[in-house]
């Protein structure tokens, strides 16, 4: 009974001595039946109130943790809204001025390679963009896909489609171009169009076979009439390839194509995303179950000279420096520019024909050999400034020669073996 004298059952008991026998005895039953209420009440009731836990909660260290927890937790949940919502409130330019909308992806081509406009490297230079990379050297990596080998692992013929109004003097610049890649031979004082190929067919496959080391003219059809209309869908491009094949174009499994638009042409992304690009057509009875890869430039003068034949034309107003265009090797500043995009896609083609070759970055939006170096022409080499170019007894600018004294301009390219930027081998 000791252990009771503590309870409250127990004061009441030591008050007994000042009572009466009869009253002592009742208050001790009374003791003893409160007692034995007590021990038969349900768990639940005896045990600390709410009111108690939560105070004990919110006292010493456990109040601390709590409060720590609580505040982490709400700091978190702010970060990830944050991070989720922001770039709905930042513009995409450090200089706040909107580019053209992105391609949709109606825009993207099979492999999505392009010559990029002017203004996508340009205006992302200061560290924003993947097209022109500041802080490091280009890393264009091997995916183990296929390059294009040509014709006896040796010569890769380009048939090409003229698409709209060429003139001739038009068409020979470009046909002059493709005349190129035999002669002159190259040498250190005097670059060419074919020491400038030495770099790109340099790059090999997964058997050791590099990318066919003469480039020469193929098969040509002249589609003066617009058959398609001249607003093209990019799905037209590949159709006006497979119609031209019933035309005179040759099947050719082993070279390319290229489909060139003229300065009245509008093709689905020209301009906004890009100045040219390549692609395959799948296998099917007309290829004769052949995969056939191919390419498309625009002549972008009536349209974005300042945009896709950059340095020929000044930038647009907002894409670039206000600095004054290069005066064209073959006085036509839409055709010269044709021919940086033309070099770059080829290049582009034939080291990444399936999207699975030679690039950097994203395979659903690479930066191809030439891609990696948008925007050099020469040594010494700056977002808005070409390089340091050759000028001729006319001041036009070019950095190699081609066939019967023609010069051209075209877009250095990544070096497999120096791992930098190159414009001869």
């Amino acid at each position: 009974m000791a252990a009771l004298d503590r309870s409250a059952s127990g004061t009441l008991y030591q008050r007994s001595s000042s009572m009466s026998r009869a009253e002592a005895s009742t208050a001790k039953l009374l003791s003893e039946s409160m007692l034995t209420k007590q021990s038969s009440m349900p768990v639940e009731r005896v045990r600390t109130s709410p009111e108690r836990l939560l105070s004990s909660r919110f006292s010493g260290k456990s109040s601390a943790i709590w409060y720590r927890n609580t505040i982490l937790g709400v700091f978190g949940t702010l970060l990830i809204i944050g991070v989720v919502t922001w770039p709905n409130f930042v513009t995409p330019n450090l200089d706040g001025d909107p580019l053209p909308a992105p391609a949709t992806l109606e825009d993207r081509w099979e492999s999505a390679s392009r010559a990029l406009p002017f203004h996508l490297y340009v205006k992302n230079a200061l560290g924003r963009s993947k097209f022109l990379v500041t802080d490091q050297g280009p890393d264009v990596k091997y995916h183990r896909g296929p390059v294009l080998v040509g014709d006896n692992k040796k010569i890769l013929k380009v048939h090409l489609v003229f698409y709209g109004s060429f003139t001739k003097a038009q068409k020979a610049i470009v046909i002059t171009f493709l005349q190129s890649f035999t002669a002159p031979k190259p040498s250190k004082r005097f670059p060419t169009v074919a020491g400038w190929w030495s770099i790109v067919s340099k790059y090999k496959n997964t058997k050791g076979v590099t990318v066919a080391p003469v480039v020469t003219l193929g098969t040509q059809v002249h589609d003066t009439k617009y058959s398609l209309t001249k607003s093209l869908k990019q799905s037209d491009i590949e159709k006006l390839i497979t119609v031209s094949l019933r035309k005179g174009l040759a099947l050719d499994p082993t070279g390319v194509y290229f489909v060139l638009t003229s300065d009245d042409v509008n093709v689905q992304g020209f301009c906004s995303s890009q100045c040219g690009t390549h692609s395959s057509i799948r296998p099917a009875a007309l290829t004769k179950r052949t995969r056939l890869p191919y390419g498309w430039v625009g002549n972008s003068a009536k349209k974005c000279g300042g945009y896709c034949a950059w340095p020929f034309f000044k930038a647009a107003y907002g894409a670039g420096p206000n600095t004054p265009p290069l005066k064209a090797p073959n006085g036509d500043a839409g055709v010269d520019g044709m021919i940086i995009n033309i070099a770059s896609i080829l290049a582009g083609v034939t080291t990444n024909p399936y999207g699975n070759g030679y690039f950097q970055g994203d395979n659903q939006d690479p930066l191809e050999i030439a891609g990696v170096c948008a925007g050099i022409y020469g040594p010494n080499s700056y977002p808005g400034y070409p390089g340091d170019i050759l000028k001729d007894s006319r001041g036009a600018s070019f950095n190699v020669y081609g066939a019967y004294r023609k010069k051209f301009l075209v877009p250095w390219v990544f070096h497999s073996v120096t791992k930098k930027c190159a414009g001869q081998a």
